[in-house]
């Protein structure tokens, strides 16, 4: 069986969704894929990557092959369903934060949301995001598979060791909290600053260790704006893009995961962190409780002072967190790679 791979933009990063496709695909050994993506020229060529991904359709339709089923990998690519007549089209949909959260304007999202309309069958990641699907695109909720990320235990398992967070400067004597994520107003790491602070008062020698690039304009200056006002400078520290290895060393490391994120599609963060013995705390919103379950605590994202509560009580009480631990370790061990790509086999041959 061969599969018409639209995935967009050509890249060797790792991050949520496109994890969730090199995941899941690495695993269907019968199935080759036509991979139709656009080069990243424009560290060389000076080209607006905003040029590059209106050039899109034009070599799309140049590639794909008729009788294939057509899999658009992500949903902010829906738009190609709407600017040409493509047959036996799949659209793998992790969420529709821009219309659900943000309530966009934005031209191309009324293309893509057009788009998604037009796909014979939509692969979402959870009943959460199934739900917002069929609610604000207005799309049949039976044509929606679910098909869950997992996580591989080959690489997320416990192998607890603080050695590299020397590199951070934090000594072993130090409590250290971690959230991995982007910076936009969704993910709440605002609310997050405010909740450490207060924390600190309570527990003067914790850290907190913030994985990821800001992704949205403007947030990262606000927030060192506030580190700064809360003379939190040598406490919070900023680590960047991290390679799936260093990130499994670095979930190992810390004594916390802290999730504030006020909207998910699904959030895999928590549940790796989960998978290597790692304690969590999540919010109490979106897809995130069908997430985690009762193996993580489920916060209030607006509620500070509840917040810093759960955080001290992780950090305080030594059988509390290996009570989390381990029915963190058994929550993990539910989502299955193989599962998923078992499913997504199903729905390419149904098609």
């Amino acid at each position: 069986m061969e599969i018409d791979y639209i995935n967009g933009l050509k890249t060797d990063e790792i991050f949520g969704m496109s994890k969730y496709q090199s995941e899941i695909h690495s695993r269907l050994d019968n199935v080759k894929l036509n991979r139709i993506e656009y080069p990243d020229v424009s560290k060389v060529t000076g080209v607006n990557r905003v040029v590059e991904y209106f050039a899109y359709p034009f070599i799309v339709k140049k590639k794909v092959i008729e009788n294939n089923v057509k899999h658009v990998t992500r949903q902010d690519l829906a738009f190609l369903l709407e600017l040409m007549d493509l047959k036996k089209t799949i659209v793998t949909c992790h969420d529709i934060i821009p219309v659900a959260y943000y309530n966009t304007r934005n031209p191309i999202w009324k293309l893509n949301a057009k788009g998604l309309r037009k796909a014979e069958k939509i692969i979402t990641v959870s009943e959460f995001s199934k739900k917002d699907i069929s609610k604000y695109i207005k799309y049949p909720e039976e044509q929606i598979e679910i098909i869950p990320p997992a996580v591989d235990h080959n690489l997320y398992y416990p192998n607890r060791s603080k050695k590299c967070l020397s590199k951070y400067g934090i000594g072993d004597s130090e409590k250290v909290i971690l959230y991995v994520g982007a910076e936009e107003p969704r993910k709440n790491v605002q609310f997050l600053v405010n909740s450490f602070s207060k924390l600190k008062n309570r527990i003067p020698q914790v850290k907190l260790l913030k994985v990821g690039t800001p992704n949205y304009i403007g947030v990262r200056e606000k927030l060192l704006k506030q580190i700064e006002t809360l003379n939190l400078q040598k406490d919070v520290i900023f680590v960047g893009y991290l390679s799936e290895r260093e990130l499994a060393e670095l979930y190992n490391a810390v004594d916390l995961f802290v999730f504030p994120s006020l909207y998910e599609g699904f959030g895999m963060p928590p549940l790796e962190a989960m998978a290597c013995g790692t304690p969590v705390i999540t919010s109490n919103t979106s897809s995130l409780p069908e997430v985690v379950g009762d193996a993580a605590i489920q916060a209030d994202p607006y509620n500070v002072e509840k917040f810093v509560e759960e955080m001290y009580e992780v950090l305080t009480n030594e059988e509390f967190k290996e009570e989390m631990t381990r029915k963190g370790l058994k929550r993990s061990k539910i989502f299955s790679w193989d599962n998923s790509a078992k499913k997504t086999l199903k729905v390419y041959k149904e098609l």
